[in-house]
């Protein structure tokens, strides 16, 4: 089976997230995608929601200041999952970095805001509701911003 390093990302603004129709599928996700060579999880995330929403965006998240010299840190994705992902060609795993990011600049050219308990009775996975029930709650606590952790 083929493997593949994905990465996608949660945008929460005003206690809803934005999510598009994945057409394959026939399900609401938030977007993301296959990251390319020579690219980032990081990079991937924000090239992904340019493509398919219009939007820039950053990732945010916890950074535990570990690095140093040609060390550089990066934000935490929010969760990773490994996803069965079953197109009518072919099934295939997702190995799903999954980050909250925060809107930088762009125009929305698609995408629908969707409250969380619209998410919720929307056509999608069980493992995409639970991602953005955490996603709402992270952002409501940290309003957006990431999280810097040294030691």
């Amino acid at each position: 089976m083929r493997k593949c390093i994905v990465a996608s990302g949660v945008l929460v603004e005003d206690g809803r997230v934005l999510m598009i129709w994945h057409r394959k599928l026939g399900v609401w996700l938030y977007p993301g995608g296959h990251v390319e060579p020579n690219e980032t999880p990081r990079e991937a995330v924000v090239r992904e929601f340019k493509e398919e929403t219009g939007l820039d965006v950053e990732a945010v998240g916890p950074v535990y200041n570990l690095g140093s010299g040609e060390v550089s840190d990066e934000p935490m994705p929010m969760a990773i999952l490994l996803e069965t992902v079953r197109y009518p060609q072919e099934t295939h795993l997702h190995y799903d970095l999954i980050f909250r990011v925060r809107r930088v600049g762009g125009e929305l050219r698609e995408g629908t805001w969707m409250t969380p308990e619209e998410v919720e009775r929307s056509r999608t996975y069980e493992n995409v509701k639970r991602i953005v029930r955490l996603a709402v709650a992270l952002d409501s606590v940290t309003s957006g911003s990431g999280t810097s952790l040294s030691r």
